[in-house]
């Protein structure tokens, strides 16, 4: 349905073929993450005055709700009336310093920061410097992911293994310095699930039809996956994830400053492999 409505509303980039498929289908993710919003708030209200619903604190999840529509929303409006003629920050700050033009792509990174505040905020947190990395984190994340969003399923492929790989680092974390106690990961996993679990469904939903090359999750989803990871991360993980991640990202953005991500990918037989996976190895580009 959101397929058919993107196409009859001219919401139309060409794929790889050259053909012209539905953008900005990340709007799936968006709609769920709403719905559970709905249906979380409701049940927090139901157990209001009697015993608390176990694992939600309400505040960081409505903040997270909103900052995540914000990101989406702007992402929508890239999509629906971007230039796709700009593209990655060298093409946007090009555009800003010889134009003085800002592109959508600029107020879309402006909505985030805006976004990322409205999260940040609610947090508690120790130190200034602490405020500062998430922040950083937060739009690393986002930026992050819609660099891979260059071919078909790679944003997915490469949210799932982000997601993956930082889970499996903070097991890590916790076996090293002595904190695994399934009692308390049992715990931490309560409290995100309300946050990961329409993300994920609505990715493994889009994941099918995006390695076809049938729809396009667009700057929609892709900046959504992205910062609902650097989110996720902020929620449950420890800072030396977390400064894993920020380096990883800044690497990422430097080579998609100097090159391009596409680049390096094919350059590496695994990375190549992976990206291949799912989808035809001669239809390469998007």
């Amino acid at each position: 349905m959101i397929r058919m409505f993107m196409t009859n509303h001219g919401m139309l980039q060409p794929n790889y073929k050259g053909q012209q498929i539905a953008t900005g289908c990340g709007i799936l993710i968006w709609l769920l993450v709403t719905v559970n919003a709905v249906v979380m708030n409701g049940l927090a209200v139901l157990f209001r005055g009697h015993e608390r619903l176990p694992g939600f604190d309400q505040v960081p999840f409505v903040s997270y709700v909103a900052a995540l529509s914000a990101v989406a929303l702007a992402g929508f409006a890239d999509d629906a009336i971007g230039d796709k003629a700009v593209k990655g920050l060298k093409g946007h700050w090009r555009l800003w310093k010889e134009e003085q033009i800002c592109s959508t792509g600029l107020i879309k990174a402006i909505v985030t920061g805006i976004a990322s505040l409205l999260f940040v905020g609610v947090i508690a947190h120790d130190s200034w410097w602490h405020v500062g990395a998430d922040l950083l984190l937060l739009g690393l994340m986002t930026n992050g992911v819609n660099l891979l969003d260059v071919r078909p399923g790679r944003a997915l492929k490469g949210f799932l293994m982000i997601t993956v790989a930082g889970t499996i680092g903070q097991l890590i974390v916790n076996a090293v310095s002595g904190q695994f106690h399934i009692d308390e990961l049992l715990q931490m996993a309560i409290k995100l699930a309300p946050y990961v679990m329409p993300v994920y469904i609505g990715a493994y939903v889009l994941l099918g039809p995006d390695l076809r090359a049938e729809l396009m999750i667009g700057d929609t989803g892709a900046n959504m996956l992205g910062f609902a990871i650097g989110c996720w991360v902020i929620l449950g993980s420890a800072w030396q994830l977390q400064a894993v991640l920020i380096v990883f990202m800044l690497v990422l953005h430097i080579m998609a400053w100097r090159s391009s991500v596409s680049q390096s990918i094919e350059a590496n037989r695994l990375l190549l492999w992976f990206d291949l996976l799912g989808r035809n190895k001669n239809k390469t580009s998007r």
